[in-house]
This record gives structure tokens, sequence and C-alpha cells, in this order.
């Protein structure tokens, strides 16, 4: 009986011994708060298509694999696994695991989110970025690291867009008392600069163009040189519309904006002179008329200068 007694107590502190090194060895491959010295994690990312921009929305689909390279005996695969998307909720799933070596992929695809500025629109660049934390280490106990391995695909595109400046960071970003490390990865998005001169810029300057055909008009046609101006500023104003109708609702002033707001200031002086021309005919002052057309003529470049000064300065 007692030495079945002492057998049991054995099995017994055997139990909790094997419980107490298990513990053990599980703090032993978490990350290590006491040292102070934080755990290295690289994250490398290969960028494999960029499926849709949604700019009325401010968000991009993305289509990427992304890898975690990290030491076993530091922190363990599980912790690893605890990271989360800041500015999206993509799905995502392991294509390939390898604790012992410490390895850890994904496929990821999903909706990204970010504040578009259209501040240059219709020649303006977007970057597409993607960040990462984990969802518990702050950056005392974990920080990351980037993968000189990653890029894009050099297949990726998306259409009416030009793709470049793939890029990878780590910064540090702050909630309150407590610091995390970020990675971030980030491509361009950039409209074709000649592409979109000629559907913007062109048609606004043949519009315009022929507006100001009213100066070589005979001044007792005043008649037709108002139609002219008038028809020309509807045709703009349609187009005008149109054009903001491309992107969301903003508080600030795009290229676009800027750009038709000097076309109205030149409609604005050509319909001008229109009816004054029109007051001195009307008035049998059909001299002064065609000497204030002169006059006109010779300022509107003068004016269309100012408005391109104007315009590079903002």
């Amino acid at each position: 009986m007692k030495v079945n007694s002492k057998m049991n107590k054995l099995i017994v502190a055997g139990a909790f011994a094997i419980v107490f090194l298990a513990l053990f060895a599980q703090n032993a491959m978490a990350v290590n708060t006491t040292s102070g010295k934080p755990v290295n994690i690289q994250v490398g990312v290969w960028l494999v298509n960029v499926e849709k921009v949604d700019l009325s929305a401010n968000s991009y689909r993305l289509d990427f694999y992304m890898w975690f390279r990290f030491n076993p005996s530091e922190i363990s695969l599980g912790e690893v696994k605890d990271f989360e998307f800041i500015n999206g909720a993509p799905t995502k799933y392991e294509v390939n695991v390898n604790e012992l070596e410490g390895y850890l992929e994904y496929r990821v695809r999903g909706d990204f989110i970010e504040t578009f500025d259209f501040s240059h629109y219709p020649f303006e660049t977007h970057k597409l970025a993607v960040e990462i934390e984990h969802k518990n280490l702050d950056i005392s106990n974990l920080v990351f690291e980037e993968d000189s391995s990653s890029n894009i695909d050099p297949d990726a595109s998306v259409a009416g867009w030009e793709l470049g400046g793939f890029q990878t960071s780590v910064t540090e970003h702050s909630y309150g008392e407590d610091t995390f490390s970020r990675f971030v990865f980030s491509v361009n998005l950039k409209r074709p600069g000649l592409s979109s001169f000629i559907k913007t810029v062109l048609p606004v300057a043949v519009i315009t163009t022929i507006s100001l055909l009213a100066f070589f008009m005979a001044p007792q046609n005043f008649a037709q040189r108002i139609a002219l101006g008038v028809t020309t500023l509807l045709a703009a104003t349609t187009f005008h519309l149109s054009l903001i109708n491309g992107i969301p609702p903003t508080g600030y002033l795009t290229f676009a904006d800027r750009m038709m707001l000097s076309v109205y200031t030149i409609f604005l002086y050509n319909l001008a002179s229109s009816v004054y021309i029109m007051r001195l005919v009307d008035c049998k002052r059909t001299g002064e008329a065609f000497s204030f057309k002169k006059k006109a003529l010779r300022l509107l470049p003068v004016l269309i200068i100012i408005l391109l000064v104007i315009q590079v300065l903002l």
C-alpha cells in the first residue's frame, strides 16, 4: 500500500512537472517582455495585381502574397499570426507554413481604404497602401522589418492607369501611451499624361477657341457674337459637370475646377466685350465699336497669360 501511495505521489509530481515545463517552454517561445529587447520579424510582399479602383468610394482591391520570417526560438507561430490590417479587412489563407524554419505565407485579396487627394485631378497620382500591425505586441516587444525581396508583379496593371513607385516601409504608430510597429507597402497609381490632356484640357481649349472667334466678327453682327459666346459657355459648363462627376465631392478646388474658372473668366470677358460693342452699335458709334474690338483683342493674350500664371501659383 505504501508503495502504491508513493507511486501515486510520483505520478502526480511528474504530471505537475510536465505541465510546468510545458508552460515554461511556451513562455520561452513567446516574446520575452522582460528582457527589453523586441523580436524582429521580416515582412515581405509580392503584389500580384490591382483588380479594381473605386475613386468615388476611396477604395481599391488588391491581390498579393505576404510572408513573415521569424526566429521560432524567440516567438511562436501563433503570436506571428496574430496581426491585423489597419486600412481594410481582406480575406486571407495560408499557402505555406513552416514553424521549424520560421516561415509563414498568406495569399491576401480584398478591399482597402485610403483618402485620395484630387487637388491635381485629372493629372493626379494616388498611393494605394496596405498597413499591418500586431494586435497585442507593442514596439517594445515586436518590430517589423522590410524584406528586400518584396516587389510588384511585372504583369500587374489597371485599365486607364499607370502603376509604379512600389515601396515598403516600417513606421511607428501611437495609440495614446502604446506605440506599435507598422509595416506599410504601397504602389503609385497615375493617370497617363497624354490621355488625360486629350480627354480634358483639349476639349476645353477647343470650346474656348471657338467662342473667341467672336472677336473676328464685325461689330454689326453682335447677335451672332453673343449667340456664339452663350452657346460655347453652355457647352463648357456641361463638360465641366461631366468632368467632376468622375470623382467624389471635395471641399477644395481641383486642377479641373481651377482650369474651368479660368475658362469662365475668358467667357465673361468675351461676352462683356460683345455686349459693350452691341451698345456702341446701337448708339450709331460704329467707329468706336471697331476701335474697342481691336483693344479687347489685344488685351486678350494678356488676360490669358495672367490666368496661366495664377494656375501655376495655385
